[in-house]
């Protein structure tokens, strides 16, 4: 027989911007005590020491929220850690992609004890950026066992897809209060609806869907693909912010040839519904030209090596278009201005560039992105390459 769980209290891994700014209000306002597991001793001491911060909503629905009855924890107290997972009515991951192999053993220890004490099932909620997280976590879990063992069984691990613009903190905010985050009001989380196990304690914001694949695509071939367009042709155009990179009409134009193109790419493939598509879209749009978010062209474009992956945002939505037959619009002005990306302070940017000069363009968006230089995308590629390369932003 299992016994319920009543603590109120919902376990994030994770004190970062998404972790503080995202997931801890959506747990506050469904009544949960929040307990953060981080790394970052200061920010715990923090937590522990303030017992509250705010999240400043900026924009549209603007507000300050008061997230407090919080407490947090070092992962590497492995016991504490496994005792808060024992008896947890959710948790959930935002710690990077890199780091979910840190905070395995006390989620397994945790999960172990609430099995022997007739805990119940838990569902850990994965808000990490990376195709297939939930998955490859329960493959961390799971470890060396060649199938799900029982306590592992009565977990879920849902995969969310977070679409909450968080902007980085300026240095002046962290000193005035290392724990406050500014932040947009959206606040939906989608999450994979078969991945749950059990029944899910009641969670403001969080939407279970069946058809998860398709709001991942979507997230990642509008929402990222849409920033990163503005990230590199508004780098390209000279721009520092994302909402005034929106306003420069050569942006703007090329922006929405390529969501266009893309929303009927995902609407052949996933069915979306068109006007429900169209909607999804403006208000997106509507939300990258927040100013009062202050997010900078140079962190939409920071990494491009990671972002011109062949199944990554601007190439992964390109190949999505051109596999269903719609038009190719955009896109390829997005891809050769990433290309062109140039910052000192990005190790990415500059890796990038040294590689374009050692082995040329086509060699390199051969080897990052899997684009051959003589097939029709290559093609529109390089023509665009070279035309933003020597200035003209009249051909789109």
């Amino acid at each position: 027989m299992t016994m319920a769980i009543n603590s109120g209290k919902a376990v994030i891994f994770g004190a970062g911007n998404i972790g503080r700014g995202f997931l801890a209000q959506l747990f506050h306002e469904s009544g949960l005590e929040v307990v953060f597991v981080d790394v970052v001793e200061p920010i715990i001491q923090a937590i522990n020491a303030r017992g509250s911060y705010p999240i400043y909503i900026v924009g549209k629905g603007a507000g300050d929220i008061l997230i407090d009855r919080i407490r947090a924890i070092n992962v590497h107290d492995v016991g504490a850690v496994a005792n808060e997972v024992a008896d947890a009515a959710i948790a959930a991951t935002a710690v990077g992609a890199r780091a979910l192999p840190f905070i395995v053993e006390p989620i397994r220890r945790g999960l172990q004890i609430r099995m022997k004490k007739g805990g119940g099932p838990l569902n850990i909620i994965i808000a990490e950026n990376l195709h297939g997280a939930a998955e490859v976590f329960r493959g961390y879990l799971r470890g060396d066992e060649k199938e799900d063992p029982d306590w592992l069984k009565a977990t879920g691990t849902a995969h969310a897809v977070v679409s909450r613009m968080v902007p980085i903190q300026t240095e002046e905010e962290r000193r005035v209060n290392p724990l406050a985050v500014r932040v947009e009001a959206y606040k939906r989380l989608p999450i994979d609806g078969a991945a749950i196990v059990g029944k899910l304690p009641p969670l403001v914001g969080v939407e279970p869907v069946m058809n998860f694949e398709a709001h991942e695509a979507r997230k990642l071939y509008i929402h990222n693909c849409g920033h990163a367009l503005i990230g590199y042709l508004g780098s390209r155009r000279g721009h520092v912010y994302g909402h005034t990179a929106l306003e420069d009409p050569y942006v703007r134009k090329t922006l929405d040839r390529a969501l266009s193109a893309v929303s009927e790419a995902l609407i052949i493939r996933f069915g979306f519904e068109a006007s429900e598509q169209r909607a999804h879209v403006a208000d997106l749009l509507e939300r990258f030209a927040n100013r009062e978010l202050g997010d900078t062209v140079q962190r939409l474009a920071r990494d491009p090596i990671r972002k011109l992956g062949a199944e990554d945002r601007i190439v992964g939505a390109a190949r999505l278009v051109e596999s269903t037959g719609v038009k190719m619009e955009g896109l390829p002005f997005g891809i050769a201005a990433a290309l062109l990306y140039f910052d000192h302070e990005d190790p990415s940017a500059m890796e990038l560039q040294r590689k374009i000069s050692d082995i040329g363009v086509r060699a390199t968006l051969n080897e990052i992105s899997e684009i051959k230089p003589g097939e029709p995308l290559g093609v529109a590629v390089l023509h665009a390459f070279e035309q933003l390369q020597s200035g003209n932003f009249d051909i789109l």
